[in-house]
């Protein structure tokens, strides 16, 4: 709701021109279509008015942790290549279509190899916080995610560890 360009149109620019500051939108749009839009253009989180402020803040805080510098470029795992400027993903030669959500999930793992992520942290850092998300949709989502990216390859890349959450193998 810009003058010229929206904010959707700017985000993506910013990110085609290498731009990797991190990227909250605030918004009064507020439906799944907007919030899928904001993240595929390239914006790390969105949040929709009303917010309260310390919601605002603690956003920022989880940017912040995130950082920007790593962000940059393209994640690899072995043969799987995550490009998070160009939002691509490939096995070896052949490219795999994720949705936002499958390509945040992804993301997020691969810039913790070795570490164990649990489901509470992919909630807060990849649901909105006024959504209704639960553990069981991670699940949903990872599995989605592993039958795109390992099964069609005999691979093995999101572990699970048991009563924890996940690692990706490195």
């Amino acid at each position: 709701m810009l003058p010229g360009l929206n904010g959707y149109r700017v985000c993506r620019r910013l990110r085609e021109q290498g731009d990797r500051t991190p990227i909250l939108m605030l918004t009064a749009k507020d439906g799944e279509d907007d919030e899928i839009e904001a993240l595929d253009t390239g914006a790390d989180d969105f949040l929709p008015k009303p917010f309260s402020y310390g919601v605002l803040l603690s956003r920022l805080r989880a940017l912040i942790r995130r950082g920007g510098a790593t962000r940059a470029g393209v994640l690899t795992l072995g043969d799987l290549a995550l490009d998070l400027a160009g939002r691509t993903c490939r096995r070896g030669t052949a490219d795999i279509v994720l949705t936002g959500k499958e390509f945040a999930l992804l993301a997020y793992l691969m810039q913790r190899p070795g570490q164990v992520v649990t489901k509470s942290e992919l909630l807060d850092n990849l649901w909105d916080f006024a959504s209704s998300a639960t553990a069981n949709l991670v699940e949903v989502h990872v599995s989605a995610l592993r039958r795109k990216i390992d099964v069609p390859f005999g691979a093995e890349t999101i572990r699970t560890v048991r009563g924890a959450g996940y690692r990706v193998a490195t």
